[in-house]
């Protein structure tokens, strides 16, 4: 969820066409190990990592949907307070994904 309280759009695309859905509900989940718990319960939907549902897939527990819509994902965000001074195991974590990215 962004600072504002606007939850993150799901994001999808098929054929060039890209769009995002802002999903709205009683239910919002920031911990993928929570959502997939949530999904077998049958209580929501759960857009998470390919790799995170695979087992529950294969084994017929859950069911994949919006397959040929979903947008391979090839980054990763790192949040943090915006302080004037950081720790240094944090500059350290920033400074390697960084020269890891590149």
């Amino acid at each position: 969820m962004y600072p504002s309280g606007v939850g993150y759009p799901w994001s999808f695309g098929k054929n060039g066409e890209e769009i995002d859905v802002e999903v709205k509900g009683p239910v919002a989940l920031h911990d993928h190990e929570l959502m997939i718990e949530t999904a077998l319960a049958g209580v929501a939907l759960a857009y998470v990592w390919e790799d995170r549902a695979r087992p529950y897939v294969e084994s017929g527990r859950l069911v994949a949907c919006l397959g040929d819509w979903i947008v391979p994902e090839d980054w990763l965000y790192l949040y943090y307070p915006t302080r004037r001074y950081i720790s240094a195991g944090l500059r350290a974590v920033i400074d390697s994904l960084k020269v890891t990215s590149s």
